[in-house]
């Protein structure tokens, strides 16, 4: 077994006993230590593989609709807007989003325009249905999971990222494992400890008797996700071009804020979490429309290191 493999399998055996007995303490201390960088490394990520394959005017369009949902956000936030009306501008901002797939840009083929009509009727009828939280808690879930179809697009780019591909994929088996476990039946004094945390995340109606277990699970995905965007994903998109994701200046900037967040959290993790919301909704709903354009176009592979010297 090559060395960084190994080092990332020795990894995702020590987080898998922390997910599964200790998931409280874990989120709490994955959140705020690492969903910061992971949101700058994945947006340096997506920057570095699909920047270059789509006209300006489309990411323009894509960047105003991510704006306007980012500073709903934030006047949630500043106390300025009732938290409901920000769940229905986030699902507003998504069906923007599916319909800048639906016009994408000239060349692209009928794929991703017809995906993106069948996704905003989607999101339309879960508009009408009303039950929003819910649905965006399995969007929440979902988007855990993109680094599956971030590694295998890389693939078929990159043949040396497929041993990185089969990695992933083999990682992201562990959270649907741990959820089919129903491991809490026999744990009930952990079950207990963040029962109320558990109940805060998850409908009631979700689980049953495998809520805790869903909750391990999802708490496992989640540090998946950032391990993937921050280490695996930029090591081999380094590979490929030869240049990092993230400039050293930037690294700075976001150890920096990291600190400061790390003190708002401390002193009011609540209104903290409502801050990192703005760049965590903003980055989440970037993924959507980027993976489906870069799987449904017929138009727009890469140019070889289009970007390889434009790193964030």
């Amino acid at each position: 077994m090559k060395p960084n493999l190994l080092a990332s399998v020795a990894f995702v055996a020590l987080l898998l006993p922390l997910a599964v007995f200790l998931p409280l303490p874990l989120y709490l201390f994955s959140l705020a230590l690492f969903g910061l960088p992971h949101i700058v490394w994945e947006m340096g990520y997506l920057r570095s593989r699909y920047a270059a394959r789509w006209p300006r005017r489309w990411w323009y369009a894509v960047g105003l609709v991510l704006l306007l949902q980012a500073s709903m956000r934030a006047g949630t936030w500043l106390g300025a807007i009732p938290a409901a009306s920000s769940v229905i501008a986030d699902w507003l901002a998504l069906l923007l989003l599916m319909l800048a797939l639906a016009l994408a840009p000239f060349r692209t083929g009928w794929g991703v325009r017809i995906a993106g009509l069948f996704l905003a009727s989607a999101v339309l009828w879960m508009l009408e249905q009303g039950d929003f939280l819910a649905a965006l808690m399995v969007l929440a879930i979902a988007h855990n999971f993109t680094p599956l179809a971030m590694a295998w697009d890389l693939a078929r780019d990159h043949p040396p990222a497929r041993t990185l591909a089969w990695t992933v994929t083999g990682f992201f088996m562990l959270p649907l494992v741990v959820a089919a476990s129903g491991w809490g039946e026999f744990a009930p004094s952990v079950f207990a400890s963040f029962a109320p945390f558990l109940n805060g995340q998850l409908p009631a109606q979700w689980g049953g008797a495998y809520r805790p277990a869903l909750l391990s699970a999802m708490v496992l995905a989640q540090c998946l996700h950032y391990y993937s965007v921050i280490h695996l994903l930029p090591g081999a998109e380094r590979q490929r071009t030869g240049w990092p994701v993230v400039t050293p200046a930037v690294r700075l900037g976001t150890v920096l804020a990291v600190i400061l967040l790390l003190a708002y959290f401390q002193a009011d993790y609540g209104t903290a979490r409502k801050l990192y919301a703005v760049a965590a909704g903003a980055h989440a709903w970037l993924e959507w429309p980027v993976l489906l354009m870069a799987f449904f176009c017929v138009a727009g592979r890469p140019r070889a290191v289009a970007l390889g010297k434009q790193a964030l």
